[in-house]
């Protein structure tokens, strides 16, 4: 099942609901919609879980679990383990899980066990369950991997997969990998060390800019109000660094435009950071 026009449908009977891989509401807004929606009926669960707290969710969501940006094959496999390790599985199925070192990939997505339980726990008591993947496992450079891994749990656990995504020939790709046979062993987690940018499409209103925490600037060794370039993969864009109270942390948020760089690609970048000037009065 995919999150297209009808999706509201899926999600208006839920009771319990995760989403996994997108920063709701700046990239999902229709999905954020339905979700405030959702928050308002009684004994209804949703879990946001991505590397940034938005604080649009945090009066919607029930729990909120945070991981290290790239970990997204790790906290599928991770959510696979702890939802089927009691269900009847096929021996590759049983084989899979039962490879997973479990300690080394909660250590290195910097999540743990108890969060993942409660996870279950809201699934398991749940009658309409929905995982909803965002386009940080579609783009993810082991997404036929996370395909399969979302294959074997939908295969095997009573709930609605769906995606939400605006990348119409991603999503196809993604739905095309959705198969329980072939599953790989999950790679060595990569770190995102230093000073990462999250590159999220916006309206296109002028604003230009980088927003990021103290925590941030002070790793960049920049100022608020300082012009920069940011260099990442292939590309470089200018901005002006704005500090935003509400983020921790080292991932500043980079609204993109078509004119910036190409969209398909996964969304957070290891990046470079350089002052142009000091502030916005030497501009």
């Amino acid at each position: 099942m995919t999150l297209n026009t009808n999706f509201t449908e899926v999600i208006k009977n839920a009771d319990a609901v995760m989403v996994l891989g997108t920063k709701v509401a700046t990239d999902s807004p229709k999905l954020y919609e339905s979700l405030q929606v959702l928050s308002k009926k009684e004994n209804t669960n949703i879990v946001y879980s991505h590397p940034i707290d938005d604080p649009a969710m945090r009066t919607i969501s029930t729990q909120f679990m945070k991981y290290e940006p790239g970990s997204e094959e790790g906290i599928i496999a991770l959510l696979a383990y702890y939802l089927l390790k009691d269900e009847t599985l096929s021996i590759e199925a049983k084989s899979f899980l039962a490879e997973l070192d479990i300690a080394y990939l909660e250590a290195e997505s910097n999540t743990g066990e108890e969060e993942f339980e409660k996870i279950a726990e809201f699934f398991n008591c749940a009658k309409n369950k929905v995982l909803i993947v965002g386009d940080d496992l579609i783009l993810h450079p082991r997404a036929q991997n996370i395909a399969k891994i979302c294959a074997l749990i939908q295969n095997n656990y009573d709930l609605s997969l769906c995606f939400t995504s605006n990348l119409v020939n991603e999503v196809k790709m993604f739905e095309d990998t959705l198969v329980e046979k072939g599953l790989e062993e999950v790679q060595e987690l990569p770190e995102y060390n230093g000073t990462v940018i999250y590159n999220t499409h916006g309206v296109d209103t002028g604003d230009k800019s980088l927003y990021g925490s103290a925590q941030f600037a002070n790793a960049a060794r920049i100022s608020d109000g300082d012009f920069i370039s940011i260099s990442f993969g292939e590309q470089t864009v200018n901005r002006e660094f704005k500090i935003d109270n509400e983020l921790k942390g080292t991932i500043a948020i980079n609204t993109i435009f078509e004119s910036d760089v190409v969209s398909q690609k996964y969304k957070f970048e290891r990046s470079k950071i350089n002052k142009i000037n000091q502030n916005s009065e030497s501009r």
